[in-house]
């Protein structure tokens, strides 16, 4: 298949959406370790140095603009394909007819991920932008001063709206994690009996329900601090 394909056909847009969301998937994962060590009782010491690294290493930057770009692609390919399956035939990215579970949570992805799109956006304004070009108080450590951004978070998880909202996003990541990371492993014939219990538990019970738990209750237990 020509590069010129991958955006102008069917085929081409649900491989882009399928591999696109593999690597969102990995992202989720390691962005949740990050983010567990707000928990930590140590008045933000790990989760600042571990901000501090994230927000100024070279190659994760790098890498942290072209995940900005990948969530833009699989978001505008994903919205292209949803209404074309609607105005035309329903052939949606590797879902199978058969399964009415899968088909309910195929026509709930637009919406799903039209809630997670404004949830990131969010979420970049209140703690990614803040962090790079706000006034983030500083904190010394070690001798060493970071950017308190810990602080910040502490401060805007006190606000019940901003931890309801967390949640919902939270809700609308399980949805999209459960549908898209089967429906990725189908388009790339990742399927097989041998291994389709492994993708399932993986794709469920690990992106669908853990990691969207994992992101969820650190706003609420620090809400009930």
């Amino acid at each position: 298949m020509k590069w010129s394909q991958f955006f102008s056909t069917s085929i081409g847009k649900k491989l882009l959406v399928g591999a696109t969301g593999f690597f969102l998937c990995s992202f989720v994962l390691v962005h949740l370790v990050g983010n567990l060590q707000l928990l930590y009782n140590d008045n933000g010491e790990a989760f600042n140095t571990y901000a501090a690294f994230m927000g100024h290493n070279h190659l994760i930057q790098f890498i942290a603009w072209g995940l900005k770009i990948v969530i833009l692609v699989h978001a505008i390919i994903a919205l292209q394909l949803t209404f074309s399956n609607r105005s035309a035939r329903p052939v949606r990215y590797a879902v199978n007819p058969g399964n009415q579970t899968s088909s309910w949570f195929s026509r709930q992805m637009a919406i799903m991920g039209s809630i997670l799109l404004i949830f990131i956006i969010i979420h970049l304004k209140d703690f990614w932008f803040k962090f790079h070009y706000g006034d983030v108080p500083t904190e010394t450590y070690n001798g060493v001063e970071l950017k308190n951004l810990y602080y910040t978070v502490q401060v805007a998880f006190k606000e019940l709206w901003l931890v309801v909202l967390y949640v919902i996003g939270m809700i609308a990541l399980s949805f999209h994690l459960v549908h898209g990371f089967k429906s990725a492993c189908q388009t790339f014939g990742l399927n097989h009996v041998k291994y389709n219990g492994l993708l399932n538990f993986i794709g469920v019970w690990i992106f669908g329900i853990a990691i969207p738990v994992g992101f969820a209750i650190i706003p609420v237990i620090i809400y009930l601090k």
